[in-house]
């Protein structure tokens, strides 16, 4: 058996656990292979327990690390947003770079630029929100705000969804009451909807007001999550379109709280959010 360590982290309850692929560089194809041990590790029963497994990997590029991300079913993920913000603190913790402020991250998503802040938070350059139909990717056709959107029937239930793209597909519902919806029936069937060919992360949103929103996340490849960090940006991207919202807000979560901002629509949106570290252990691979 072949002794891999690991260190678990979590951003507003969104938990991964990071191998290092500078130190173990047979991780990635290890995990590229072996679906099923991803599995088995994000296991909260039998496992280590994630939402996640991240690998730190060398970068191809300019970035200070390159960011390999798996979802908790095995699958392969472009981008997270909670994920980055927990590699970023463990970099800085591993190799002792507290006072380093700017960061350079490489994801399958391109190069996001992260900035440690005083407070502890970690700021993110998350990139353009996209409402291209094939960038998404979705075949839902554009309406008149510029924003993909359709309506979808689930029993006795009508759904006027919307889709972004921040990287990685997102659905996003708006909702008066949490307690009306069927979450646990809806979010595997829209994460499978055929409206988006690579499935998708769902999102439900209540309006709190101009300044803050509330979010329930089912995440693709995960179910439910305490927290979606590209979910959070895409939700305050739609909302900010529709003008049901400002260009900044607090996005409440159930692990959190995350604070996001849109100051050019045409432009990039930043997440601002902690990161902390859990634990540390081996595994015997």
């Amino acid at each position: 058996m072949t002794p891999i360590k690991f260190k678990k982290y979590e951003g507003t309850g969104n938990d991964f656990i990071i191998i290092d692929g500078f130190k173990s560089p047979e991780a990635n194809k290890l995990f590229s292979i072996k679906r099923d041990l991803i599995k088995s590790l994000c296991d909260r029963h039998y496992g280590v327990g994630a939402d996640g497994i991240i690998i730190n990997a060398k970068p191809d590029h300019n970035g200070i690390s390159k960011m390999i991300i798996y979802n908790s079913d095995g699958s392969l993920a472009e981008m997270c947003g909670n994920g980055i913000r927990c590699l970023v603190k463990y970099i800085i913790d591993t190799n002792n770079l507290h006072n380093q402020t700017e960061f350079n991250i490489e994801t399958l998503a391109g190069l996001l630029n992260a900035r440690f802040q005083t407070n502890g938070d970690i700021k993110v350059n998350m990139g353009e929100p996209t409402f291209t139909p094939n960038n998404i990717p979705t075949t839902l056709a554009t309406g008149k705000d510029n924003l993909p959107t359709g309506i979808i029937n689930i029993e006795n239930t009508s759904l006027q969804i919307y889709a972004a793209g921040m990287g990685n597909p997102h659905l996003v519902t708006f909702i008066d009451d949490f307690d009306s919806i069927r979450f646990e029936k809806l979010g595997p069937v829209l994460e499978n909807s055929s409206y988006f060919p690579e499935k998708t992360n769902v999102h439900f949103v209540k309006i709190v007001n101009r300044e803050t929103l509330e979010l329930l996340v089912w995440e693709r490849g995960c179910g439910p999550t305490l927290a979606c960090g590209t979910g959070a940006c895409a939700s305050l991207a739609v909302s900010a379109t529709l003008q049901l919202c400002n260009e900044k807000a607090n996005i409440i979560l159930p692990g959190g709280t995350l604070f996001i901002e849109w100051p050019n629509k045409s432009g990039d949106i930043y997440m601002s959010g902690p990161a902390k570290y859990v634990f540390s252990g081996s595994i015997e691979i």
